[in-house]
């Protein structure tokens, strides 16, 4: 985005967020790193630095470049992002769908109706009958992060089978098997539904006004 010899920002053309910020497509990175990237590049091709030239074919190059590197930012900042953004280049993606992962599809009827009788509580203001389900919703906090900690595992052999195919591929653009996509798209729609279950129950577990 930035001429090596001038300094001066180049048009952007249309490349994907890690050939933006010159990174292989490893889909492990610590934020800090990530941030870190970013806030170079941001310092070296901002429209505030180019105001002098009084030049609009400059500025707007700059302007193009800065909006093509916040687009990358939010694309890479965190793993869900990185994960998705795999996905639609690769042509898999597919918009997830609330997914009960397995560990809890046993009891998902159950875990449907303790949470509807507590959020039934709240709103009729029946604190007794909300007072009755606490027991379960703390078993259900526990189930909850059981799934949540299989979840982080899953995400980590996802990550690891992607990050070891780049690595084979010398830093470009990895082949992984179909059934990885299939699973990163599962997981996706597993992290929604885990997400959602994990609000219901933190806010069931507080009393409105306590």
């Amino acid at each position: 985005m930035v001429c090596g010899r001038c300094g001066m920002p180049q048009p952007v053309e249309d490349v994907g967020p890690f050939a933006v910020f010159g990174i292989p497509p490893r889909l492990t990175w610590e934020a800090a790193e990530l941030h870190a990237t970013y806030q170079d590049l941001a310092r070296r091709c901002h429209p505030d630095l180019f105001q002098a030239h009084r030049d609009e074919r400059v500025l707007q190059a700059a302007r193009g470049a800065m909006r093509t590197l916040n687009d990358a930012h939010r694309a890479l900042k965190n793993r869900v992002g990185r994960l998705r953004y795999a996905l639609s280049a690769s042509g898999r993606f597919e918009e997830p769908t609330h997914t009960v992962p397995e560990g809890l599809q046993g009891s998902a009827q159950i875990i449907g109706r303790v949470l509807a009788a507590v959020e039934t509580a709240v709103v009729q203001g029946n604190r007794e009958a909300w007072e009755a389900q606490q027991d379960h919703l703390a078993s259900l906090e526990v189930q909850t992060d059981k799934a949540e900690q299989e979840s982080k595992a899953a995400l980590g052999r996802l990550f690891n089978e992607w990050d070891d195919a780049v690595a084979s591929s010398r830093g470009e653009w990895p082949r992984v098997s179909e059934g990885w996509y299939t699973q990163a798209i599962r997981w996706l729609g597993e992290r929604q539904y885990l997400e959602t279950l994990t609000r219901r129950v933190r806010t069931g577990r507080q009393w409105p006004g306590s």
